[in-house]
């Protein structure tokens, strides 16, 4: 039973950090005391700001990672129009495509309402160059919400959700957990992709470790996701945090400042874990 427990608070802390469920809006930052942030970018950065480990991130998915469902997330990440993306997602849906339809409507109605002349010129750069891309009116915005709706399953499998989490939790050690996390990126389901993630990260950390509620954004950029300068979760994290840097990871590291070296070992264990040989 306390596995059980366990492996709720872990699901609703997944929900949270990763926006696993379809309605669940993104993560807030974690409550880090930190100084505040100022814009750097990856190309006058000296090497003394970005831990080594940065330039070993792969540009490609590992085989075991499924082609089709990182073919959905990379058309999500480079959209340059977040309305098209969107309606293609719902209306010819392919692998993980009504999650994704879900994200790009979640980011857009957080950016539309934002005032880019209140922000700092790198945040209201960022703000406005999504703003571009979520090229929704208002009533738009309402027609889109009643389509996903439509389109959604009426179960969204909360109950699958919290089995497969609690399923890798009581899995036998090391070997029996990498085996199921490796399995479930095979399928290739970004719902059940971004908990399991997140759990084999909080697994390693604890959900109150600073920046483990991007654990699963660092694990699917070290597969090789969409994480580069003009990816829409790299200007997201500018805008909305003020960590404006040329890729998800090095956003992050701004952000995290001492504490990212921690998120990133945690990150390259559950890539491992991933690329052993299922048994």
């Amino acid at each position: 039973m306390r596995l059980r427990e366990i492996a709720i608070g872990i699901v609703l802390s997944a929900l949270l950090a990763a926006v696993v469920a379809l309605t669940v809006p993104a993560p807030q930052p974690p409550a880090v005391a930190l100084p505040a942030p100022s814009p750097v970018s990856l190309r006058s950065a000296t090497p003394a700001l970005l831990p080594k480990v940065l330039a070993a991130i792969p540009s490609a998915a590992p085989q075991r990672v499924d082609t089709a469902w990182f073919a959905t997330h990379a058309r999500f990440g480079r959209a340059r129009s977040l309305r098209e993306f969107f309606y293609d997602a719902v209306r010819k849906p392919g692998k993980g495509a009504l999650y994704y339809a879900a994200q790009a409507l979640s980011i857009c109605e957080r950016v539309l309402e934002q005032d880019p002349a209140a922000l700092p010129p790198a945040r209201r750069q960022a703000a406005a160059e999504l703003q571009r891309r979520c090229d929704f009116s208002p009533e738009g915005l309402q027609d889109a919400r009643r389509e996903l709706r439509a389109a959604k399953d009426p179960d969204p499998g909360a109950d699958a959700v919290l089995d497969t989490v609690f399923g890798f939790l009581s899995a036998d050690g090391a070997e029996g957990r990498a085996g199921m996390l490796g399995r479930a990126f095979e399928q290739g389901n970004p719902e059940m992709i971004a908990p399991l993630a997140a759990a084999a990260v909080v697994a390693h950390m604890s959900t109150a470790a600073p920046g483990a509620a991007f654990g699963e954004a660092m694990v699917v950029c070290r597969l090789g996701a969409e994480c580069g300068p003009d990816a829409v979760a790299t200007l997201e994290l500018c805008m909305r945090h003020g960590w404006c840097a040329d890729s998800v990871p090095a956003a992050l590291q701004q952000g995290l400042g001492q504490h990212f070296p921690a998120l990133d070992k945690v990150a390259a264990q559950v890539v491992r874990d991933l690329r052993r040989p299922s048994a």
